[in-house]
């Protein structure tokens, strides 16, 4: 089998989609090296060198007329007509008996295509809550590619969860969507020398190891403030012995989309127990590893993989009771209701506390996170393309 994929995220290894298919290509060559492996990548977005294909991927960069002067129309030509072309052109050239199929790892499948297409389509978000549905051009393009999806041959989500929501929103039926679970990274993983973390930590970030650590995005959804609301019930009974450290900058300037958290940590009196900082990807791994608990609030998730990564760090978890998270996390993580600061501070308060409960949810998590694989991952989406292939 040949197999196409739209690389339009291949730039981009820190965001979730670029992970996704990092991960893909990691590893498929591995499970499946009797299979060859292209990735178009849309010439535009080449700002800087490209982070290597493994051995043996194919890359074609693909122009459009769009490319110097209009961003979205290069974008919505690259995905509609430049991607579905050169699937027609392998296809016509193709070897002998060799299947083509193109798979496209973000919601933006081609609305016409000559040879199977598998779609991951990570969440609907866009089409459920209010403050993601965007402009009208943005509306517009999601009702072009439900449009498009309703036309693959399977889709691929990421957890039973989105399944059931893709089903209802796109529509699909349940029959061509598959759930496949996500893995951490590799680099993700208990800090082999503690000591020299901490130190890596206190230089760096001037933060003691010990602390309560989020990341994960600070737009609406992720409910970030409950967790400062809980933390600042905590300070008020003088209950808390460790500062909350947020990572991240909100990535617009929308007030409906990105609340101001630092106004609410000032209403609360939390300057001195809550630290922002920015976390170069490469420290990923260190501030999972040096933090005393986890702690992920979100209301809405397609999967949800910071809690994963920090239970493969040993990191004890606090999650979230919604949507697909409960299914990531198992019984590996204490639970609570995205909406009862008080639940969460009573769950935060026992991990910070307990001794013995804290080793218990890193022993858990540390077995729940080995569960997730990125070979699991490769060879479940291979069967999702020798599905497809036998679709035509």
């Amino acid at each position: 089998m040949h197999i196409l994929f739209n690389g339009s995220f291949w730039t981009q290894p820190t965001v979730g989609s670029g992970q996704y298919l990092h991960g893909l290509l990691r590893w498929l060559p591995i499970v499946a090296p009797q299979h060859r492996y292209t990735v178009l990548i849309p010439a535009a977005q080449v700002r800087a060198p490209l982070p290597p294909l493994p051995a043996p991927i194919q890359m074609l960069l693909v122009r459009t007329p769009f490319d110097r002067w209009h961003a979205n129309l290069a974008k919505l030509w690259f995905e509609q007509i430049s991607v579905p072309v050169y699937a027609h052109l392998m296809a016509r050239n193709r070897r002998v008996a060799e299947q083509v199929l193109l798979h496209v790892p973000y919601f933006a499948p081609p609305l016409q295509c000559i040879v199977p297409v598998v779609t991951t389509i990570p969440d609907v978000i866009p089409l459920i809550l209010p403050e993601y549905r965007g402009s009208l051009h943005v509306r517009g393009y999601m009702r072009l590619v439900c449009r498009a999806a309703q036309r693959s041959n399977h889709v691929i989500t990421f957890s039973a969860y989105s399944r059931q929501e893709i089903a209802k929103i796109v529509p699909l039926p349940l029959t061509k969507i598959i759930p496949i679970l996500l893995a951490a990274d590799e680099r993700y993983h208990p800090a082999a020398d503690a000591p020299t973390a901490a130190t890596l930590l206190q230089a760096r970030y001037g933060i003691h190891p010990s602390f309560i650590y989020y990341v994960g995005g600070l737009d609406a959804r992720k409910n970030v403030a409950t967790l400062i609301r809980a933390v600042a019930l905590l300070h008020q009974q003088d209950q808390l012995p460790v500062p909350l450290v947020i990572a991240g900058q909100p990535l617009g300037a929308s007030s409906r989309l990105f609340p101001d958290l630092d106004q609410l940590i000032a209403a609360l009196g939390m300057q001195a127990g809550v630290f922002r900082i920015n976390v170069p990807h490469a420290d990923g791994p260190l501030l999972y590893q040096t933090a005393r608990v986890f702690a992920f609030p979100s209301r809405y998730e397609g999967f949800g993989l910071p809690p994963l990564e920090a239970m493969a760090c040993g990191t004890p978890v606090v999650c979230s009771t919604a949507s697909s998270l409960p299914e990531v996390v198992g019984d590996a993580a204490l639970l609570a209701d995205p909406d009862d600061p008080a639940a969460w501070a009573r769950a935060l308060l026992g991990l910070l506390t307990a001794p013995a409960l804290h080793q218990y949810y890193r022993q858990q998590g540390l077995r729940r996170a080995a569960l997730f694989t990125w070979r699991r991952v490769a060879e479940e989406t291979l069967h999702v393309y020798e599905r497809a292939a036998d679709d035509t």
